[in-house]
């Protein structure tokens, strides 16, 4: 078993010390990816930290038979990116002399309706994505996730360039269509 998926499992049974170990092993990576996400490294720390809080809460939850121990980390850690981006967007900023009275308020949260659909797309997509021979799954996962580029992928896989590229365009070309 993956190192990285012993110590999430063990962290999910409250293992305090193998819950320092991952994050030993799992922070720098994690933190390029919400440094990269949001362009700012004291957020990305804050984001980091309260990514870490979500994992250790949800550790038991982890399903190795499902994905890597990285690969659902890095979902939980981008989530968390993302909805802080989402909230910095949403904040009204300061703006002197100015009617709000006149100004027309939107939520930029999406309706209950959204949110359905939202979920339902994700299990659709999941369902799509276990398709996958796990070669495409993995190499199209890293680089969604983790954002590395298809070298970064031949080399950490030790495959061809070439056998990465086509992996990766096949796998997309088959999400494609069972998503139509």
């Amino acid at each position: 078993m993956e190192p990285l998926n012993e110590l999430l499992i063990h962290s999910g049974q409250r293992d305090a010390a193998a819950f320092r170990q991952l994050y030993q092993a799992a922070s720098p990576r994690l933190f390029a990816l919400c440094k990269r996400l949001l362009r700012d490294e004291a957020l990305a720390e804050d984001v980091l930290q309260e990514g870490f809080v979500k994992i250790w809460n949800h550790a038991g939850q982890f399903a190795a038979s499902k994905a890597s121990a990285m690969t659902w980390m890095t979902t939980i850690v981008r989530n968390q990116a993302l909805d802080k981006l989402r909230q910095a967007q949403s904040r009204p900023q300061v703006v002197d002399d100015l009617d709000y009275e006149t100004l027309a308020f939107v939520s930029l949260e999406p309706q209950p309706d959204a949110l359905q659909q939202m979920g339902e797309d994700a299990q659709r997509l999941m369902f799509c994505i276990e398709r996958l021979k796990p070669e495409q799954r993995e190499c199209i996962l890293q680089a969604f996730y983790h954002g590395q580029t298809h070298e970064e992928l031949a080399q950490t896989l030790a495959k061809p360039l070439g056998t990465v590229k086509a992996w990766i365009r096949r796998g997309l070309e088959q999400l494609k269509g069972c998503l139509q």
